[in-house]
């Protein structure tokens, strides 16, 4: 059990800020050390097993981290998490994105479009029913394939057996321990407050992954249910959610050296992935996808650029990809600046060194290290195709048309008659499925196809070799921009699909055929990873001799850290903790440095204002911790050794993007909106006294 497994490891841990931890090894670790820290709450108090605690005041909120912070259902989480959300309500004449939102009643609150809120339950371990399963398994394609039906099974079972539920597997240490999770799915979750986007934003694209930070990123939801508590749909007399945990906001202001416990969602980290696999990354993956998701957000500009609603309907995708480039940015500096490969390379000369020296090491794990290195190589030698594939994938709502087609001649080739499914015919016969072709679809298209004959010949997609690198010469020889054209050719199925020759439908008959490769390959190697990867990580344990954490996987972690500045570079130093004089001194009244004029008239008197730290002579407004944290942190509340709310996390230092592959003393650093920051502007920028009273303030 991943219980007996890790808390005995996680008992002699000396508390590093290294780790995303489990709630069961929060439990266990040395908690007259974290005292002397700041803790203030017991064991219990902070998560039991059976009731629970203050950790479970945290949410899943698509694909971010969410917080009960009222016992009446309010939710607080970032800016950006609620982005889509605010633009999707948006328009011309009522432009929430730009203005902000405020309820001023449960009345006014506005249904949240495509969000869900899903709350913890319980756990149970299943590890024992999978691995019986798995042991059955023929090849590693069969082992992929048996422990998809097999989780596939408990989750159905799970859901069967309790109302209002929502059950998922999670796979811990390559599959060495497998977890089913219970969670109440809230469906009516709808808009509380969200400030302008001049403050949730503010310094845009420039200042992501930045520091210092003067960014406003929260936005308050609230979750609804039917009277008599079960989960449901929009409905007017839906009635607000009672949590069983909720977060008190902090009075104390936050100082330097402050314990600062980060609870939340981070979706993924390859920390025990071996040199070869993060040269790979590092190598190819990232600058492709920097190059290429550069070129796609100037796409997009350009088009948000011809009309308001336009604007708005690009908005979210623009954010979206621009988060993931400079990830990838940040990955190529962080990778080469912590030398993460070169790292790599002599920790596993190390762990070589202790096979070596011992013969019954030597006996069980001595080829682990070659059979992990063999799947990256593995890996490596089909990088541009998956590459590819996932690019069409990222991009593919701004390419319906070669997207729409490509759906059309998979599903022709996967069913027995070859027949295209009649949903998709009606989609390739709508004039829309070609709409904004000029302005979008058309450059969007060149932007990958420039990235897919740029490709190796050794990979390049089958049928493209003699392509014009022009996506507008490609049109003017497809006869695919006319409706019926397409809905005529495409109902003739397999056969009609297979023998054109129109390059459109080549290209998305290429990347049909690839998509499908990509997935067997990945599923392939996942199967694999079952049986060598649970060698590697027991392998690992030993070598290491030290408390060990599951990489990330989107399920319930816990950093524990504190507030913490940091040295970038040589000869720089950065302090923890930014204030309003700090934003003031940034604005330029133009985007993405422009303040609403009520936050500047604000900022004019706020020495009078309850939220002025007179230690810090001013209003704080974000702060750093040496937390360990991962994309789906966003929102994560972070709370000081009493649980009391002190902020929000919504990012990281560019110096610290890399961390996905491995945490860094000195340079891993998160960035943490001050809850004090979130009230002054709830008080005295855009007020919203309903909502100030709701928090205890």
């Amino acid at each position: 059990m991943l219980r007996s497994a890790l808390l005995l490891l996680a008992a002699v841990c000396i508390l590093p800020d290294e780790g995303q931890w489990l709630p069961t090894q929060v439990r266990e670790m040395d908690w007259d050390a974290l005292k002397k820290r700041g803790m203030v709450m017991t064991r219990d108090e902070f998560w039991h097993p059976e009731r629970g605690g203050v950790l479970s005041a945290t949410v899943q909120i698509n694909g971010c981290t969410a917080s009960f912070v009222s016992p009446t259902g309010l939710l607080v989480t970032n800016h950006h998490c609620g982005f889509g959300a605010v633009s999707e309500l948006s328009t011309p004449e009522h432009n929430y994105l730009r203005d902000g939102f405020a309820a001023q009643d449960l009345a006014a609150e506005l249904p949240a479009p495509g969000v869900v809120a899903s709350v913890l339950k319980r756990i149970e371990d299943v590890t024992a029913v999978v691995h019986e399963a798995q042991a059955k398994a023929k090849d590693d394609l069969d082992r992929w394939s048996i422990t998809q039906r097999v989780t596939g099974k408990l989750i159905a079972d799970g859901e069967a057996k309790e109302p209002n539920t929502k059950c998922s597997v999670a796979a811990f240490l390559e599959g060495k321990e497998y977890h089913l999770y219970y969670r109440t799915q809230i469906r009516d979750v709808r808009l509380v407050y969200a400030p302008p986007r001049a403050i949730g934003e503010f310094g845009g694209e420039t200042d992501n992954w930045e520091w210092p930070r003067h960014t406003g990123d929260f936005t308050f939801f609230r979750c609804y249910v039917a009277p008599n508590g079960d989960v449901k749909d929009y409905a007017p007399d839906n009635v607000p959610f009672r949590p069983e945990h909720v977060l008190k906001v902090a009075r104390q202001n936050v100082q330097d050296g402050d314990l600062a416990i980060i609870m939340g969602y981070p979706g993924r980290t390859q920390r025990y992935k071996t040199s070869r696999g993060v040269a790979t990354q590092q190598g190819y993956v990232f600058p492709r996808r920097l190059d290429v998701l550069t070129q796609a957000i100037a796409v997009l500009e350009a088009a948000g650029k011809t009309s308001e609603t336009m604007a708005l309907a690009v908005a979210d995708r623009i954010k979206s990809l621009a988060n993931v480039q400079k990830n990838a940015a940040g990955m190529i500096f962080g990778l080469g600046h912590n030398q993460t490969v070169e790292q790599k390379r002599r920790e596993e000369a190390q762990f070589s060194e202790w096979l070596a020296a011992d013969a019954e090491r030597q006996q069980r794990w001595g080829t682990v290290l070659a059979e992990m290195v063999a799947l990256d190589e593995e890996e490596a030698a089909t990088i541009e195709k998956d590459t590819l594939v996932w690019f069409t994938r990222v991009l593919g709502d701004d390419l319906t048309l070669l997207t729409t087609m490509a759906m059309a001649a998979a599903a022709s080739s996967a069913n027995a008659d070859g027949k295209v499914p009649a949903r998709l015919l009606k989609m390739l016969g709508d004039p829309a499925t070609s709409a904004d072709l000029d302005i979008l679809q058309r450059p969007m298209l060149g932007v990958l196809l420039g990235e897919a004959l740029a490709m190796s010949k050794a990979q390049r997609l089958p049928g493209t070799e003699d392509f014009a690198t022009d996506a507008g010469a490609l049109l003017q020889q497809s006869r695919m921009l006319d409706s019926q054209a397409r809905r005529e050719l495409f109902e003739g199925g397999r056969d009609a699909i297979q023998q054109s020759q129109d390059p459109l439908v080549v290209l998305a008959r290429a990347i049909a055929t690839e998509s499908q490769a990509s997935n067997q390959r990945a599923r392939a190697r996942a199967g694999r990873m079952i049986a060598t990867g649970q060698r590697w990580i027991e392998a690992q344990e030993a070598f290491r001799g030290k408390s060990f954490y599951p990489d990330a996987n989107s399920t319930l972690r816990v950093s524990i850290a504190e507030v913490s500045g940091y040295a970038p570079r040589d000869g720089i130093v950065y302090t923890s903790r930014t204030t309003v004089q700090g934003l003031l001194d940034k604005e330029t009244g133009k985007e993405p440095f422009a303040n609403p004029k009520a936050l500047l008239a604000a900022a004019a008197a706020r020495q009078q204002s309850r939220f002025f730290d007179p230690k810090l002579g001013d209003v704080p407004v974000c702060f750093l911790t040496n937390g360990d944290t991962t994309g789906g942190n966003s929102g994560s509340p972070v709370i000081n050794g009493r649980g009391e709310l002190i902020g929000l996390n919504f990012d990281r230092v560019f110096e610290a993007v890399a961390g996905d592959f491995g945490w860094h003393p000195a340079r891993s650093r998160n960035v943490v909106c001050d809850i004090r920051y979130v009230l002054w502007v709830i008080e005295s920028v855009c007020p919203c006294p309903r909502l100030l009273q709701e928090l205890g303030c």
